[in-house]
């Protein structure tokens, strides 16, 4: 029980730093963003789970990998994200976002070192872990290239745990111990991501959740 406690109030702690580090950087942003401003900064991040309010839709779309993106504004590993309304202001459609999202991106992630890759264990099980670029490791999934620069061109599992780190497994590691470090690892997430695990294949990943083979699988025969 006092280990709990302790583990709660570490990551609370972190929420009250990572929030206010959040503001001050906000704070200072022009107002209003301009798009000049904005476009060099522009990220494509994995999207959050979220239940927009009315009047604040966020700007989304699906990545050629499978799952929803949505767009932040790099402040130091800090992303306000972008609205419609916010879009439309720009006068920038969605298409415009991403390309340019995705070239910031991959200017970005170029620059990361194979050495910040960190070799770790949990309930027994060896694995690598990135997180890097500040606060948007887990977007390197949208730029597969720099996944194998990284990681290696094998075949591997990979998760995102939180926009914040991207893991890597063995292929042959069992999905149950992997599902249990992965949700080890987003409870301590700032911005846990609940997604189903990624993978690489013959260089091209690919999300386990964009289709309902495995799904099939697990039905009962209706016969």
């Amino acid at each position: 029980m006092q280990v709990e406690i302790r583990t709660n109030f570490r990551r609370t702690a972190r929420i009250i730093k990572d929030d206010r580090d959040f503001r001050r950087a906000a704070s200072r942003m022009p107002k209003p963003v301009s798009w000049d401003w904005a476009r060099p900064r522009l990220m494509p991040l994995l999207a959050q789970p979220c239940i927009d309010m009315p009047g604040e839709e966020r700007i989304r779309t699906v990545a050629p990998v499978g799952c929803a993106i949505e767009f932040g504004i790099d402040l130091g590993g800090h992303f306000p994200i972008v609205d419609r309304v916010v879009a439309e202001r720009w006068e920038c459609s969605v298409e415009q976002l991403w390309a340019t999202a995705l070239e910031n991106l991959a200017k970005r992630a170029s620059i990361v070192q194979p050495s910040v890759v960190q070799h770790a264990v949990m309930s027994g099980r060896a694995f690598r872990m990135l997180q890097a670029p500040a606060g948007c490791a887990s977007s390197l999934l949208l730029v597969p290239d720099q996944v194998k620069r990284l990681f290696g061109d094998h075949d591997q599992v990979l998760a995102a745990p939180g926009r914040h780190t991207l893991v890597s497994f063995p292929l042959d590691a069992p999905t149950l111990g992997i599902g249990e470090i992965v949700v080890d690892i987003e409870q301590g997430e700032l911005t846990p991501l609940f997604l189903d695990p990624f993978a690489m294949y013959d260089g091209e990943v690919i999300w386990e959740g964009g289709g309902l083979d495995d799904l099939d699988d697990d039905l009962p025969d209706a016969s």
